[in-house]
């Protein structure tokens, strides 16, 4: 059985979505939590996962995000195995879509910047808010309260860093992301609309850190 990659993402966010809810539905602790707060924490915890298999797959995602790039495609279109669906299997495709027409930083293995973004968000962002779900999952709740405000407070800081890194980028014309006619940016990034995903790890730790205060 094969399915189109956009069924293989949106199938793999219900699966996450029916995870956490089970989770809190049957964790007291956790159902006392506001409801956006808890989601993004778990879905930073999977953001994480998926982070580490990029890290330890940087030479996979290179050269898929080649083959696409070459061959005029899309993750989104391309069929996949059902096996897909696992985060770690769904990584390593979701980052080659990301290399060919998003930051094509992430093709490079030699230029260290998307291995520490993507390295340090999965340590200081995805264990923390694990370790605050479970902390308030064992009613240590200002413990929890804590490691949540340096998981938010780091993934607030790690997007901010990126995305001013990569403004640059594009008017740099030496660096691989540089805005031309064979990989333009376009208005406000719309010619790589794929960035947009970054806004998410902006706006989603402010509200979460709101809520903290």
């Amino acid at each position: 059985m094969k399915l189109s990659g956009i069924k293989i993402a949106v199938l793999e966010l219900y699966l996450f979505y029916r995870v956490s809810f089970s989770l809190r539905e049957n964790d007291y602790m956790l159902s006392l939590l506001n409801p956006v707060s808890y989601y993004w924490l778990m879905f930073t915890i999977l953001t994480g996962i998926w982070e580490a298999t990029f890290v330890t797959h940087r030479y996979y995602v290179k050269k898929n995000a080649k083959r696409l790039i070459r061959k005029k495609q899309h993750v989104w279109t391309n069929e996949y195995t059902l096996s897909t669906i696992l985060p770690w299997n769904l990584s390593k495709n979701f980052y080659s879509e990301y290399g060919a027409y998003a930051d094509r930083e992430y093709m490079s293995v030699n230029n260290p910047w998307s291995f520490v973004i993507e390295g340090t968000h999965a340590v200081f962002c995805g264990s923390m808010a694990a370790l605050s779900i479970y902390s308030r999952s064992c009613h240590h709740i200002r413990l929890s309260n804590v490691q949540m405000a340096i998981s938010m407070g780091t993934q607030l800081m790690n997007s901010i860093l990126y995305m001013a890194e990569y403004y640059i980028q594009t008017k740099s014309p030496c660096s691989v992301n540089y805005d031309t006619p064979r990989f333009p940016v376009g208005k406000l990034c719309c010619k790589r609309p794929f960035m947009y995903i970054n806004l998410f790890w902006t706006i989603m730790p402010l509200y979460v850190l709101g809520r903290l205060m």
